[in-house]
């Protein structure tokens, strides 16, 4: 049994490894990566003191990080590979749980269809808590079709404590225990198991329910976004189609069927229904759900012969190939942060100084952490009206100038540099009330660039 058990997680395991290391560092660190590489470097005690504050629904992932970076280091491939190892072990375990529940053809299907989607690949690479989500996803999984309950346990509560979204999968565990039990001792032994672990979650879930501001930013989800739901989770559209059409093709009224169906669809439908009291439906966070549609499509390409069973994976390849190299452009994670700090580094001058919009409505950190990063500190324009950097004394942002005293933090700077989120024609628009006027009054637009999530403005000093 072992050794059917080692061969059938391998080559999924390998497969994801591989796709995985392929240009890991080459894509910028995206906002989310940031505060990663902003809070990891952190000494803990800050960090803490930080996390009461805002993002405390991070706290064990940035405490994972704030160890891993003092022996990995820094760099883009560092942070990232510690979700490659848990995207790795989660295509190796996906595949032993197809085994468990259908066949050893099932569970290589299964796992090799889980290595090609680009989305997996896409999270390998990601410096954010997804990957790890996923492999605990997976474990539950296993564990629970294994009945082991006091890890089930154990791996619920860590759900609870690196993903709060993720205890949603205990609702979908409910109709598969009650589906498959055989006698009511069993229900009851699943349930004190799974709520130990979800009470075990419970002083972080206090702690982020204070800080709702958080996610203020996701908008209500409309029938768009449930539409398509399925192409971001996947990688595209036509990716999404293929997984769907052989996850249809897989579901029947086996109890193997039952726990993939309500994986996948338990946790967004409750998200959606919750949606009017508190909103969480994003994509993103919904990502641990994938597994469940590649256990479907794997149980269905199982059924073929070997020459479709092969046809349809490299099929799945092909079709993938497209998000999968777009993945890992410089600007893959859709913010082009190296781009940004580019121009800045190439234009900059002694005396410049550089103004940012301390409530940018989505990623306010952003734009500092990038010119932190990248920008050449030879080259990183004065920070004209920050008292203290991001992330200091219990902060996450960083403190500026009160209103009466920005003209005199701004001082003669010459020219003065902009960055802000998304596209802005006029980059001083909603950068901050008194702000906004002091600027205008003093400078005017010399020239604007707009790398892929941005725009970066260069302006210079109006003549007396």
């Amino acid at each position: 049994m072992g050794g059917i058990l080692a061969r059938v997680w391998l080559a999924p395991a390998a497969l994801t490894a591989g796709l995985g290391l392929w240009r890991i560092g080459r894509p910028g660190l995206w906002a989310d990566e940031l505060a990663t590489w902003g809070a990891a470097r952190m000494p803990p005690g800050q960090l803490l003191r930080m996390l009461t504050e805002a993002d405390a629904a991070n706290l064990a992932y940035y405490l994972l990080m704030s160890a891993w970076v003092r022996v990995a280091g820094e760099s883009e491939t560092a942070l990232r590979l510690p979700s490659l190892a848990a995207m790795t072990a989660a295509a190796g375990l996906l595949a032993v749980l197809g085994r468990r529940l259908v066949s050893y053809r099932a569970g290589l299907a299964a796992g090799l269809v889980f290595a090609l989607l680009p989305i997996t690949s896409r999270y390998a690479q990601e410096a954010r808590v997804y990957a790890i989500v996923i492999l605990l996803a997976v474990a539950a999984a296993l564990l629970l079709v294994r009945f082991k309950l006091i890890l089930y346990g154990f791996v619920v509560a860590g759900l609870g404590w690196l993903h709060m979204v993720a205890l949603l999968l205990i609702p979908a565990h409910a109709i598969v225990v009650t589906y498959r039990a055989r006698s009511s001792h069993a229900v009851q032994r699943w349930a004190v198991a799974a709520t130990a672990g979800v009470l075990a979650a419970g002083p972080l879930a206090w702690l982020s329910a204070q800080q709702r501001t958080q996610v203020s930013w996701i908008p209500p989800p409309t029938l768009r976004a449930v539409i398509t739901l399925p192409d971001r989770v996947a990688g595209g559209a036509a990716v999404a189609g293929f997984l769907l059409a052989l996850a249809i093709l897989a579901i029947s009224k086996r109890r193997v069927s039952v726990l993939a169906i309500s994986w996948a669809l338990v946790p967004p439908l409750i998200l959606l229904l919750c949606a009017p009291v508190v909103n969480l439906f994003w994509w993103r966070y919904l990502l641990f759900t994938v597994p469940a549609l590649a256990l479907l499509a794997g149980f269905a390409l199982a059924r073929a012969r070997t020459v479709p069973l092969v046809l349809g994976l490299l099929t799945l390849g092909a079709i993938g190939m497209y998000p999968s190299v777009s993945y890992r452009a410089p600007d893959g994670h859709e913010h082009d942060t190296r781009g940004a700090a580019a121009v800045i580094a190439a234009h900059s001058r002694p005396g410049d100084a550089i103004a940012y919009a301390l409530n940018e409505p989505v990623v306010p950190w952003e734009a500092r952490d990038l010119v932190a990063r990248y920008v050449p500190g030879a080259r990183q324009p004065r920070d004209a009206f920050a008292l203290t950097p991001q992330r200091t004394a219990g902060n996450f942002l960083a403190t500026e100038c009160p209103p009466a005293d920005l003209s005199g933090c701004l001082g003669g700077a010459p020219r003065l540099w902009i960055i802000r989120y998304e596209s802005h024609p006029d980059p001083l628009a909603g950068i901050g009330t008194e702000k906004e006027a002091l600027l205008r009054s003093q400078y005017t637009l010399e020239q604007l660039w707009t790398p892929r999530s941005f725009t970066v403005a260069l302006y210079a000093r109006k003549l007396a």
